[in-house]
Protein backbone atom coordinates (compact mmCIF):
# COMPACT_ATOMS: atom_id res chain seq x y z
CA UNK A 1 0.00 0.00 0.00
CA UNK A 2 1.46 3.36 -0.89
CA UNK A 3 2.38 5.71 2.13
CA UNK A 4 -0.82 7.87 2.58
CA UNK A 5 -0.31 11.42 4.39
CA UNK A 6 -3.51 11.96 6.61
CA UNK A 7 -2.11 16.31 6.70
CA UNK A 8 -2.78 16.04 2.78
CA UNK A 9 -5.58 17.99 1.97
CA UNK A 10 -4.95 16.93 -1.28
CA UNK A 11 -6.79 13.79 -0.92
CA UNK A 12 -9.49 13.88 1.05
CA UNK A 13 -11.01 16.53 3.42
CA UNK A 14 -10.79 15.52 6.98
CA UNK A 15 -13.16 18.12 8.29
CA UNK A 16 -16.25 19.51 7.10
CA UNK A 17 -19.26 18.52 4.92
CA UNK A 18 -18.80 15.89 2.15
CA UNK A 19 -18.19 16.92 -1.54
CA UNK A 20 -18.98 14.97 -4.91
CA UNK A 21 -15.27 14.17 -5.58
CA UNK A 22 -14.63 12.68 -1.52
CA UNK A 23 -18.07 10.36 -1.78
CA UNK A 24 -15.49 7.25 -1.46
CA UNK A 25 -13.57 8.17 1.49
CA UNK A 26 -11.14 5.45 2.44
CA UNK A 27 -8.17 6.21 3.98
CA UNK A 28 -7.78 2.17 4.51
CA UNK A 29 -6.02 3.28 8.12
CA UNK A 30 -8.93 2.08 10.11
CA UNK A 31 -10.60 -2.08 9.64
CA UNK A 32 -14.17 -0.04 9.40
CA UNK A 33 -13.15 2.44 6.85
CA UNK A 34 -15.48 0.91 4.08
CA UNK A 35 -18.60 1.46 6.77
CA UNK A 36 -17.49 4.51 8.17
CA UNK A 37 -18.03 7.89 6.05
CA UNK A 38 -15.18 9.62 7.12
CA UNK A 39 -15.14 12.86 5.31
CA UNK A 40 -18.12 13.29 7.88
CA UNK A 41 -15.55 12.65 10.90
CA UNK A 42 -14.64 13.40 13.77
CA UNK A 43 -18.42 12.70 15.45
CA UNK A 44 -19.77 14.89 17.34
CA UNK A 45 -19.97 13.25 20.74
CA UNK A 46 -18.59 14.12 23.80
CA UNK A 47 -15.69 12.49 25.51
CA UNK A 48 -16.66 9.60 27.72
CA UNK A 49 -19.52 9.06 25.22
CA UNK A 50 -20.82 4.96 24.78
CA UNK A 51 -22.10 5.98 21.19
CA UNK A 52 -18.46 5.56 19.88
CA UNK A 53 -18.62 1.77 21.38
CA UNK A 54 -22.04 1.05 20.27
CA UNK A 55 -21.30 2.18 16.63
CA UNK A 56 -17.80 -0.34 16.80
CA UNK A 57 -20.24 -3.06 17.97
CA UNK A 58 -22.93 -2.83 15.26
CA UNK A 59 -20.38 -2.18 12.21
CA UNK A 60 -18.59 -4.93 13.22
CA UNK A 61 -21.60 -7.20 13.12
CA UNK A 62 -22.63 -5.80 9.52
CA UNK A 63 -18.93 -7.43 8.75
CA UNK A 64 -19.22 -10.43 9.89
CA UNK A 65 -22.65 -10.90 8.75
CA UNK A 66 -21.24 -9.80 5.40
CA UNK A 67 -18.05 -12.08 5.59
CA UNK A 68 -19.85 -15.15 7.71
CA UNK A 69 -23.34 -14.94 6.29
CA UNK A 70 -22.88 -13.65 2.83
CA UNK A 71 -25.09 -10.57 3.51
CA UNK A 72 -25.29 -7.66 0.53
CA UNK A 73 -25.07 -4.81 2.55
CA UNK A 74 -26.42 -2.69 -0.21
CA UNK A 75 -29.48 -4.36 1.04
CA UNK A 76 -28.94 -2.94 4.80
CA UNK A 77 -30.78 0.50 5.67
CA UNK A 78 -30.28 2.30 8.40
CA UNK A 79 -32.53 4.31 10.29
CA UNK A 80 -32.69 7.05 13.00
CA UNK A 81 -34.06 9.71 14.82
CA UNK A 82 -33.35 12.82 16.32
CA UNK A 83 -30.75 13.26 19.30
CA UNK A 84 -27.67 11.72 19.72
CA UNK A 85 -27.65 8.55 18.53
CA UNK A 86 -29.68 9.99 15.10
CA UNK A 87 -26.77 10.62 14.29
CA UNK A 88 -25.21 7.34 13.62
CA UNK A 89 -27.42 7.32 10.48
CA UNK A 90 -24.75 10.16 8.88
CA UNK A 91 -21.67 8.15 9.86
CA UNK A 92 -22.35 4.71 8.08
CA UNK A 93 -21.62 4.39 4.41
CA UNK A 94 -24.54 2.25 3.66
CA UNK A 95 -28.50 3.76 2.75
CA UNK A 96 -29.49 5.50 6.35
CA UNK A 97 -32.41 7.89 6.55
CA UNK A 98 -31.94 10.46 9.43
CA UNK A 99 -35.69 11.52 10.39
CA UNK A 100 -37.86 13.82 12.12
CA UNK A 101 -37.98 12.71 16.02
CA UNK A 102 -39.86 9.86 17.61
CA UNK A 103 -40.52 8.97 13.74
CA UNK A 104 -37.75 6.40 13.10
CA UNK A 105 -39.88 3.40 13.18
CA UNK A 106 -43.02 4.70 11.20
CA UNK A 107 -40.53 5.53 8.27
CA UNK A 108 -38.61 1.88 8.73
CA UNK A 109 -42.20 0.21 8.45
CA UNK A 110 -42.99 1.90 5.00
CA UNK A 111 -39.13 1.13 4.18
CA UNK A 112 -39.53 -2.81 5.04
CA UNK A 113 -43.26 -3.16 3.07
CA UNK A 114 -42.45 -1.37 0.59
CA UNK A 115 -39.08 -2.97 -0.20
CA UNK A 116 -39.23 -6.84 1.65
CA UNK A 117 -35.77 -7.67 0.83
CA UNK A 118 -33.50 -4.69 2.58
CA UNK A 119 -32.73 -5.35 6.07
CA UNK A 120 -34.07 -2.37 8.00
CA UNK A 121 -32.13 -1.43 11.23
CA UNK A 122 -33.58 1.21 13.32
CA UNK A 123 -30.66 2.93 16.01
CA UNK A 124 -32.12 5.35 17.76
CA UNK A 125 -32.20 6.64 21.40
CA UNK A 126 -34.64 6.05 24.27
CA UNK A 127 -36.07 9.45 24.42
CA UNK A 128 -36.80 9.08 20.34
CA UNK A 129 -37.79 5.46 20.01
CA UNK A 130 -39.59 4.96 23.72
CA UNK A 131 -40.66 8.79 24.34
CA UNK A 132 -41.40 10.43 21.39
CA UNK A 133 -41.67 7.59 19.24
CA UNK A 134 -43.32 4.74 22.14
CA UNK A 135 -46.74 4.77 20.43
CA UNK A 136 -45.01 3.53 17.43
CA UNK A 137 -42.17 1.55 19.33
CA UNK A 138 -45.28 -0.93 20.53
CA UNK A 139 -47.17 -1.09 17.33
CA UNK A 140 -44.27 -2.63 15.45
CA UNK A 141 -43.54 -4.90 17.54
CA UNK A 142 -47.64 -5.80 17.80
CA UNK A 143 -46.71 -6.71 14.00
CA UNK A 144 -43.37 -8.63 14.64
CA UNK A 145 -42.72 -6.40 11.88
CA UNK A 146 -38.84 -7.51 10.87
CA UNK A 147 -36.94 -4.75 11.86
CA UNK A 148 -34.16 -4.95 14.39
CA UNK A 149 -34.55 -1.73 16.34
CA UNK A 150 -31.31 -1.04 18.76
CA UNK A 151 -32.18 1.66 21.64
CA UNK A 152 -29.11 3.14 23.08
CA UNK A 153 -30.49 4.37 26.97
CA UNK A 154 -28.19 6.91 28.21
CA UNK A 155 -31.55 7.76 30.79
CA UNK A 156 -32.39 11.16 29.75
CA UNK A 157 -32.99 13.89 26.41
CA UNK A 158 -29.39 14.35 26.12
CA UNK A 159 -29.06 16.07 23.16
CA UNK A 160 -31.10 18.75 24.36
CA UNK A 161 -29.41 19.50 27.95
CA UNK A 162 -30.63 16.36 29.82
CA UNK A 163 -34.00 16.56 30.62
CA UNK A 164 -35.93 13.82 32.30
CA UNK A 165 -36.46 10.99 29.73
CA UNK A 166 -38.81 7.73 29.65
CA UNK A 167 -36.16 5.47 30.99
CA UNK A 168 -34.62 8.20 33.54
CA UNK A 169 -34.28 6.10 36.81
CA UNK A 170 -36.68 6.86 39.61
CA UNK A 171 -35.32 9.09 42.01
CA UNK A 172 -32.37 10.40 39.64
CA UNK A 173 -31.26 13.77 39.00
CA UNK A 174 -31.55 15.40 35.54
CA UNK A 175 -31.76 18.83 34.55
CA UNK A 176 -35.35 18.89 35.14
CA UNK A 177 -35.44 16.89 38.12
CA UNK A 178 -33.16 18.23 40.46
CA UNK A 179 -34.62 16.96 43.31
CA UNK A 180 -35.18 13.25 42.09
CA UNK A 181 -37.21 12.16 38.92
CA UNK A 182 -40.55 11.55 40.57
CA UNK A 183 -41.72 9.22 37.52
CA UNK A 184 -41.19 5.80 36.94
CA UNK A 185 -39.36 4.45 34.10
CA UNK A 186 -40.00 2.28 31.42
CA UNK A 187 -38.43 -1.31 31.25
CA UNK A 188 -37.74 -1.58 27.45
CA UNK A 189 -37.66 -5.45 27.73
CA UNK A 190 -40.40 -5.80 29.40
CA UNK A 191 -42.22 -3.35 27.26
CA UNK A 192 -41.31 -4.64 24.11
CA UNK A 193 -42.45 -8.13 25.20
CA UNK A 194 -45.48 -7.01 26.42
CA UNK A 195 -46.39 -6.04 22.84
CA UNK A 196 -45.29 -9.08 21.07
CA UNK A 197 -41.52 -8.82 20.59
CA UNK A 198 -39.98 -12.15 21.36
CA UNK A 199 -36.10 -11.49 20.44
CA UNK A 200 -35.08 -9.07 23.59
CA UNK A 201 -31.94 -8.42 25.39
CA UNK A 202 -29.78 -5.31 27.06
CA UNK A 203 -25.99 -5.06 27.38
CA UNK A 204 -23.65 -2.00 28.54
CA UNK A 205 -21.28 -0.74 26.00
CA UNK A 206 -18.96 -2.45 28.58
CA UNK A 207 -19.73 -6.00 26.91
CA UNK A 208 -19.20 -4.96 23.65
CA UNK A 209 -17.78 -8.30 22.45
CA UNK A 210 -21.36 -9.86 24.00
CA UNK A 211 -22.77 -6.80 22.31
CA UNK A 212 -21.70 -7.33 19.05
CA UNK A 213 -22.45 -11.23 19.19
CA UNK A 214 -26.18 -10.67 19.97
CA UNK A 215 -26.55 -7.74 17.47
CA UNK A 216 -25.82 -10.60 14.65
CA UNK A 217 -28.31 -12.76 16.44
CA UNK A 218 -30.57 -9.82 15.95
CA UNK A 219 -29.95 -8.95 12.90
CA UNK A 220 -30.43 -12.23 11.79
CA UNK A 221 -33.85 -12.87 13.81
CA UNK A 222 -36.90 -13.34 11.45
CA UNK A 223 -39.24 -10.61 13.06
CA UNK A 224 -39.10 -7.55 15.03
CA UNK A 225 -35.75 -7.84 17.27
CA UNK A 226 -35.13 -5.01 20.14
CA UNK A 227 -31.49 -4.74 21.69
CA UNK A 228 -31.53 -2.26 24.47
CA UNK A 229 -27.75 -0.64 24.73
CA UNK A 230 -26.93 1.01 28.10
CA UNK A 231 -24.67 4.20 27.28
CA UNK A 232 -23.15 6.63 29.66
CA UNK A 233 -23.99 9.96 28.99
CA UNK A 234 -21.01 12.05 30.71
CA UNK A 235 -22.05 15.40 29.75
CA UNK A 236 -25.74 15.29 30.83
CA UNK A 237 -26.82 12.76 33.15
CA UNK A 238 -23.34 11.99 34.69
CA UNK A 239 -23.07 15.61 35.68
CA UNK A 240 -26.38 15.33 37.92
CA UNK A 241 -25.36 11.54 39.60
CA UNK A 242 -23.14 9.89 41.82
CA UNK A 243 -22.52 7.43 39.45
CA UNK A 244 -20.38 9.89 37.29
CA UNK A 245 -19.18 11.20 40.72
CA UNK A 246 -21.07 14.59 40.14
CA UNK A 247 -19.73 17.90 39.75
CA UNK A 248 -16.54 17.28 40.91
CA UNK A 249 -14.25 19.37 38.76
CA UNK A 250 -10.83 17.12 38.80
CA UNK A 251 -13.48 14.52 36.66
CA UNK A 252 -14.97 16.33 34.42
CA UNK A 253 -12.97 14.38 31.65
CA UNK A 254 -13.86 11.30 33.54
CA UNK A 255 -17.28 10.59 33.97
CA UNK A 256 -17.89 8.45 31.17
CA UNK A 257 -15.43 6.61 32.15
CA UNK A 258 -16.49 6.69 36.21
CA UNK A 259 -19.75 5.72 34.79
CA UNK A 260 -18.50 2.56 32.41
CA UNK A 261 -16.44 1.39 35.47
CA UNK A 262 -20.07 1.47 37.88
CA UNK A 263 -21.90 -0.06 34.87
CA UNK A 264 -18.93 -2.93 35.22
CA UNK A 265 -19.66 -3.09 39.15
CA UNK A 266 -23.31 -3.65 39.01
CA UNK A 267 -23.72 -5.48 35.97
CA UNK A 268 -25.76 -9.18 36.24
CA UNK A 269 -25.50 -11.10 33.21
CA UNK A 270 -28.97 -13.53 33.59
CA UNK A 271 -29.70 -14.51 29.88
CA UNK A 272 -33.19 -15.93 29.87
CA UNK A 273 -34.63 -13.81 32.35
CA UNK A 274 -38.13 -13.00 32.24
CA UNK A 275 -38.08 -9.04 30.69
CA UNK A 276 -40.42 -7.72 33.79
CA UNK A 277 -37.82 -8.79 36.25
CA UNK A 278 -35.26 -7.25 34.30
CA UNK A 279 -35.88 -3.84 35.52
CA UNK A 280 -32.86 -1.28 36.05
CA UNK A 281 -32.77 -1.23 40.31
CA UNK A 282 -31.81 1.98 42.13
CA UNK A 283 -31.21 3.22 45.58
CA UNK A 284 -33.12 5.67 47.26
CA UNK A 285 -30.63 8.34 46.12
CA UNK A 286 -31.75 7.02 42.62
CA UNK A 287 -28.38 5.96 41.78
CA UNK A 288 -28.29 2.57 39.83
CA UNK A 289 -27.75 -0.49 41.76
CA UNK A 290 -28.22 -3.24 39.00
CA UNK A 291 -28.34 -3.57 35.47
CA UNK A 292 -29.59 -6.91 34.51
CA UNK A 293 -27.75 -8.11 31.24
CA UNK A 294 -28.22 -10.78 28.81
CA UNK A 295 -30.73 -12.00 25.97
CA UNK A 296 -33.96 -12.28 27.35
CA UNK A 297 -35.69 -14.30 24.64
CA UNK A 298 -35.33 -15.29 21.18
CA UNK A 299 -38.41 -17.51 20.23
CA UNK A 300 -39.58 -16.87 16.42
CA UNK A 301 -42.52 -16.72 14.98
CA UNK A 302 -44.21 -15.62 11.89
CA UNK A 303 -43.64 -12.12 10.86
CA UNK A 304 -45.38 -9.44 9.97
CA UNK A 305 -44.46 -9.82 6.04
CA UNK A 306 -45.02 -13.74 6.42
CA UNK A 307 -48.83 -12.95 7.75
CA UNK A 308 -49.37 -10.81 4.74
CA UNK A 309 -48.10 -13.53 2.36
CA UNK A 310 -50.04 -15.87 4.07
CA UNK A 311 -53.10 -13.74 3.91
CA UNK A 312 -52.44 -12.75 0.25
CA UNK A 313 -52.32 -16.57 -0.83
CA UNK A 314 -55.75 -17.05 0.35
CA UNK A 315 -57.18 -14.16 -0.95
CA UNK A 316 -55.60 -15.05 -4.04
CA UNK A 317 -57.15 -18.66 -3.76
CA UNK A 318 -60.60 -17.01 -3.41
CA UNK A 319 -60.21 -14.42 -6.13
CA UNK A 320 -59.26 -17.87 -8.29
CA UNK A 321 -62.75 -18.87 -7.09
CA UNK A 322 -64.93 -15.83 -7.85
CA UNK A 323 -63.30 -15.50 -11.14
CA UNK A 324 -64.35 -19.65 -12.03
CA UNK A 325 -67.67 -19.10 -10.78
CA UNK A 326 -68.52 -15.81 -12.77
CA UNK A 327 -67.04 -17.01 -16.01
CA UNK A 328 -69.76 -20.05 -14.77
CA UNK A 329 -72.34 -17.84 -14.56
CA UNK A 330 -75.60 -18.02 -16.59
CA UNK A 331 -75.48 -14.85 -19.41
CA UNK A 332 -78.35 -12.89 -19.82
CA UNK A 333 -78.71 -11.16 -23.22
CA UNK A 334 -77.82 -7.60 -23.28
CA UNK A 335 -80.21 -5.19 -22.86
CA UNK A 336 -80.79 -2.75 -25.58
CA UNK A 337 -83.67 -0.55 -24.12
CA UNK A 338 -82.85 2.87 -22.32
CA UNK A 339 -82.69 3.05 -18.35
CA UNK A 340 -82.81 6.58 -17.69
CA UNK A 341 -81.91 7.58 -14.09
CA UNK A 342 -83.90 5.49 -11.72
CA UNK A 343 -83.94 6.21 -7.45
CA UNK A 344 -84.44 3.33 -5.46
CA UNK A 345 -85.22 4.26 -1.91
CA UNK A 346 -85.37 1.00 0.65
CA UNK A 347 -86.30 1.76 4.22
CA UNK A 348 -87.30 -0.50 6.91
CA UNK A 349 -85.92 -1.91 10.66
CA UNK A 350 -83.22 -3.57 10.94
CA UNK A 351 -83.38 -7.61 10.28
CA UNK A 352 -86.25 -7.14 7.42
CA UNK A 353 -82.88 -7.00 4.88
CA UNK A 354 -83.52 -3.72 3.50
CA UNK A 355 -79.55 -3.67 2.93
CA UNK A 356 -79.57 -6.90 1.38
CA UNK A 357 -82.09 -5.80 -1.40
CA UNK A 358 -80.71 -2.52 -2.30
CA UNK A 359 -77.54 -4.67 -2.84
CA UNK A 360 -79.90 -7.41 -4.40
CA UNK A 361 -80.92 -4.85 -6.71
CA UNK A 362 -77.28 -3.09 -7.49
CA UNK A 363 -75.90 -6.19 -8.32
CA UNK A 364 -78.39 -7.23 -10.75
CA UNK A 365 -78.24 -4.11 -12.43
CA UNK A 366 -74.55 -3.90 -12.39
CA UNK A 367 -73.43 -7.76 -12.86
CA UNK A 368 -76.30 -9.23 -14.78
CA UNK A 369 -77.85 -6.55 -16.68
CA UNK A 370 -74.41 -4.60 -17.31
CA UNK A 371 -76.14 -0.95 -16.31
CA UNK A 372 -74.54 1.16 -14.48
CA UNK A 373 -75.28 1.46 -10.42
CA UNK A 374 -74.53 2.97 -7.62
CA UNK A 375 -75.37 1.40 -4.26
CA UNK A 376 -75.42 3.08 -0.51
CA UNK A 377 -76.42 1.96 2.69
CA UNK A 378 -77.22 3.70 6.55
CA UNK A 379 -78.37 3.11 9.99
CA UNK A 380 -79.90 4.02 13.15
CA UNK A 381 -78.26 4.35 16.29
CA UNK A 382 -79.61 0.65 16.45
CA UNK A 383 -78.77 -2.08 14.35
CA UNK A 384 -81.09 -5.05 14.64
CA UNK A 385 -84.93 -3.56 15.53
CA UNK A 386 -83.44 0.29 14.67
CA UNK A 387 -83.99 2.32 11.39
CA UNK A 388 -81.91 0.77 8.29
CA UNK A 389 -82.03 2.23 4.79
CA UNK A 390 -80.61 1.57 1.92
CA UNK A 391 -80.37 3.45 -1.41
CA UNK A 392 -79.83 2.40 -5.26
CA UNK A 393 -79.31 4.51 -8.62
CA UNK A 394 -79.47 2.66 -12.06
CA UNK A 395 -79.01 4.04 -15.07
CA UNK A 396 -77.92 3.15 -18.56
CA UNK A 397 -75.21 6.33 -18.68
CA UNK A 398 -72.63 6.92 -16.63
CA UNK A 399 -73.55 8.14 -12.84
CA UNK A 400 -71.92 11.09 -12.06
CA UNK A 401 -73.90 11.57 -8.74
CA UNK A 402 -74.20 8.65 -6.46
CA UNK A 403 -76.33 9.78 -3.92
CA UNK A 404 -80.20 10.20 -4.11
CA UNK A 405 -81.90 13.58 -5.54
CA UNK A 406 -85.43 12.94 -5.25
CA UNK A 407 -86.71 9.41 -5.39
CA UNK A 408 -88.15 8.06 -8.00
CA UNK A 409 -89.65 4.79 -6.15
CA UNK A 410 -89.02 3.17 -3.01
CA UNK A 411 -89.74 0.23 -0.78
CA UNK A 412 -91.11 0.88 2.24
CA UNK A 413 -91.77 -2.11 5.09
CA UNK A 414 -92.18 0.02 8.85
CA UNK A 415 -94.15 2.98 9.43
CA UNK A 416 -91.15 4.80 10.60
CA UNK A 417 -89.28 4.46 7.03
CA UNK A 418 -92.33 5.65 5.71
CA UNK A 419 -92.63 8.65 7.89
CA UNK A 420 -89.58 9.22 7.54
CA UNK A 421 -88.65 8.82 3.39
CA UNK A 422 -92.32 9.43 1.70
CA UNK A 423 -91.80 12.98 2.66
CA UNK A 424 -88.50 12.99 -0.16
CA UNK A 425 -90.28 11.03 -2.99
CA UNK A 426 -90.41 13.17 -6.27
CA UNK A 427 -93.47 13.94 -7.94
CA UNK A 428 -95.21 11.29 -9.90
CA UNK A 429 -93.14 8.73 -7.94
CA UNK A 430 -93.92 5.07 -7.16
CA UNK A 431 -94.07 3.88 -3.82
CA UNK A 432 -94.34 -0.02 -2.59
CA UNK A 433 -95.16 -0.88 0.75
CA UNK A 434 -96.05 -4.57 3.18
CA UNK A 435 -99.11 -3.13 3.76
CA UNK A 436 -99.24 -5.59 6.75
CA UNK A 437 -96.85 -2.82 8.67
CA UNK A 438 -97.65 0.02 7.28
CA UNK A 439 -100.34 2.53 7.19
CA UNK A 440 -100.97 4.92 4.83
CA UNK A 441 -101.39 8.32 6.88
CA UNK A 442 -105.27 9.72 6.35
CA UNK A 443 -103.31 12.81 4.56
CA UNK A 444 -100.97 10.91 1.57
CA UNK A 445 -99.98 12.06 -1.32
CA UNK A 446 -101.90 12.15 -4.03
CA UNK A 447 -99.42 12.42 -6.33
CA UNK A 448 -97.67 8.93 -6.02
CA UNK A 449 -98.70 5.65 -7.07
CA UNK A 450 -98.99 3.58 -4.64
CA UNK A 451 -98.77 -0.43 -4.65
CA UNK A 452 -98.84 -2.81 -1.88
CA UNK A 453 -98.40 -6.30 -0.37
CA UNK A 454 -98.87 -8.22 2.46
CA UNK A 455 -94.85 -9.21 2.15
CA UNK A 456 -94.02 -10.94 5.64
CA UNK A 457 -97.24 -12.64 5.67
CA UNK A 458 -96.35 -14.34 2.16
CA UNK A 459 -93.11 -14.79 3.18
CA UNK A 460 -94.59 -16.85 6.76
CA UNK A 461 -96.96 -18.70 4.33
CA UNK A 462 -94.10 -20.14 2.50
CA UNK A 463 -91.91 -20.60 5.81
CA UNK A 464 -89.70 -18.36 6.03
CA UNK A 465 -90.49 -14.81 7.22
CA UNK A 466 -87.16 -13.44 6.59
CA UNK A 467 -87.94 -13.98 2.67
CA UNK A 468 -90.74 -10.36 3.04
CA UNK A 469 -87.33 -8.25 1.28
CA UNK A 470 -87.55 -10.83 -1.65
CA UNK A 471 -91.47 -10.50 -2.20
CA UNK A 472 -90.69 -6.56 -1.92
CA UNK A 473 -87.97 -7.58 -4.93
CA UNK A 474 -90.32 -9.48 -6.90
CA UNK A 475 -92.88 -6.48 -6.69
CA UNK A 476 -90.81 -3.89 -7.52
CA UNK A 477 -89.01 -5.57 -10.40
CA UNK A 478 -92.80 -6.29 -12.09
CA UNK A 479 -94.02 -2.85 -11.84
CA UNK A 480 -91.03 -0.66 -11.85
CA UNK A 481 -88.99 -2.61 -14.66
CA UNK A 482 -85.73 -1.08 -13.99
CA UNK A 483 -83.86 -4.23 -13.80
CA UNK A 484 -84.78 -7.36 -16.23
CA UNK A 485 -86.88 -9.99 -14.23
CA UNK A 486 -84.02 -12.91 -14.66
CA UNK A 487 -81.22 -10.69 -13.64
CA UNK A 488 -83.19 -10.44 -10.36
CA UNK A 489 -83.46 -13.75 -10.05
CA UNK A 490 -80.08 -14.58 -10.75
CA UNK A 491 -79.05 -11.51 -8.25
CA UNK A 492 -81.30 -13.44 -5.45
CA UNK A 493 -79.95 -16.87 -6.09
CA UNK A 494 -76.51 -15.16 -5.44
CA UNK A 495 -77.11 -13.48 -2.54
CA UNK A 496 -79.06 -15.59 0.15
CA UNK A 497 -77.76 -18.53 1.47
CA UNK A 498 -77.88 -22.09 -0.48
CA UNK A 499 -80.43 -23.80 1.61
CA UNK A 500 -82.91 -20.77 1.07
CA UNK A 501 -82.73 -20.07 -2.51
CA UNK A 502 -85.17 -21.99 -3.48
CA UNK A 503 -88.08 -20.42 -0.79
CA UNK A 504 -86.67 -16.68 -2.06
CA UNK A 505 -87.28 -17.83 -5.49
CA UNK A 506 -90.93 -18.56 -4.83
CA UNK A 507 -91.14 -15.40 -2.35
CA UNK A 508 -89.87 -13.37 -5.38
CA UNK A 509 -92.73 -14.73 -7.79
CA UNK A 510 -95.20 -14.45 -5.58
CA UNK A 511 -94.22 -11.04 -5.49
CA UNK A 512 -93.84 -10.20 -9.17
CA UNK A 513 -97.17 -11.90 -9.87
CA UNK A 514 -98.87 -9.66 -7.99
CA UNK A 515 -96.70 -6.49 -9.54
CA UNK A 516 -98.24 -8.19 -12.74
CA UNK A 517 -101.94 -8.09 -11.67
CA UNK A 518 -100.99 -4.44 -10.49
CA UNK A 519 -100.03 -3.67 -14.03
CA UNK A 520 -103.13 -4.97 -15.58
CA UNK A 521 -105.27 -3.41 -12.88
CA UNK A 522 -103.58 -0.19 -11.91
CA UNK A 523 -105.09 -0.50 -8.92
CA UNK A 524 -103.83 -0.25 -5.07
Amino acid sequence: MADFDITDAGQFEHFGTESVGDSDWITGQHPMDGLLRGERLPHIWCQGCGLGTALTTFIGALQWLEAEQGWDLDKVSVVSGIGCTGRIAGYVRLDSFHTTHGRAIPFATGLKLANPELKVVVMSGDGDIAGIGGNHFIHAARRNLDITVICVNNFNYGMTGGQVGPTTPHGAKAVTTQYGNFEYPFNLPYLAAASGASFLARWTVIHARRLEWTLREAMMYPGYSFVEVIAPCSTSYARWNPEGRGLDPEKLRRRGLELMKHYQNIGKVAHGTHPKDAAIKVDKEGAIVEIVEGVFSNEPKPDFQSAIDEQAQVARERWQAAKKMLNERSQIPQRTDIIFRTEVQLGGFGGQGIVSAGRIIGQAAAIYDKLEACFTQSYGPEARGGAAGSQVVIASDPIHHPHLIEPTNAIIMSQEAYTKYVPKMATGATLLIDDGLVTLSPDQRQDLKTYGISATQIAEELGNSRAANTVMLGLWTAIIGAVSKSAMQQSVAKAVPPKTVEVNLSAFEAGFKKGLRYQVNNTL
